[in-house]
């Protein structure tokens, strides 16, 4: 679902096409090594299907743009400004969410990191420690040192933008997708 609600929310920034919502979000995601054409495209098809994004033309060489419709942009507006979507927090999508919060000039993402510090604070409180099982023991103190390295993740990007606001504030990628082969060398 990250991936869906990260080109919602990168659409916030005006129509783009297919290739450059992939780069975009790469750049943003750096912990995300890649994002295959099929899944882009297959997310933009079910994203016009549900009603978040309509067509929006072509650009001057005929690649077609994805604009958001206005429940889509109710849908981004909100994960820019909430913490996670789900009651356990997951650490990718938690990344997903902060680094393109954190990269949109005009989203907060205080709100997004403050809803993951208390949902992985939760998780903590919620885990068994005198549980019969050793088993059980050994995976809640696993999950309770994930969730211990998510908030410490957390406090750091907190640190970082009171620090530099704009640090991780990236404009779209004017990077055209390349096309064809390259002529052979001679």
């Amino acid at each position: 679902m990250s991936v869906q609600n990260g080109f919602l929310a990168l659409l916030t920034l005006g129509p783009a096409y297919g290739s450059q919502l992939q780069g975009d979000f790469l750049a943003r995601a750096v912990h995300r090594r890649q994002l295959n054409a099929g899944q882009v495209y297959s997310t933009l098809d079910r994203m016009v299907d549900q009603g978040l994004v309509e067509p929006a033309g072509t650009t001057e060489d005929g690649l077609p743009l994805y604009a958001l419709t206005a429940d889509g942009r109710v849908l981004a507006e909100t994960w820019l400004s909430s913490g996670p979507q789900d009651a356990r927090p997951d650490w990718d999508e938690m990344q997903d969410q902060v680094l393109v919060a954190a990269s949109l000039a005009e989203a907060d993402p205080s709100a997004v990191l403050d809803g993951y510090r208390q949902a992985f604070t939760e998780k903590i409180r919620e885990l068994a420690h005198d549980a019969d099982c050793t088993a059980e023991l050994v995976a809640n103190r696993a999950a309770e040192l994930g969730a211990k390295a998510a908030i410490a993740w957390i406090d750091e990007v907190t640190a970082t933008l009171a620090a530099h606001p704009d640090a991780l504030v990236q404009h779209r990628s004017a990077d055209r997708p390349r096309r064809g082969r390259r002529p052979a060398v001679q």
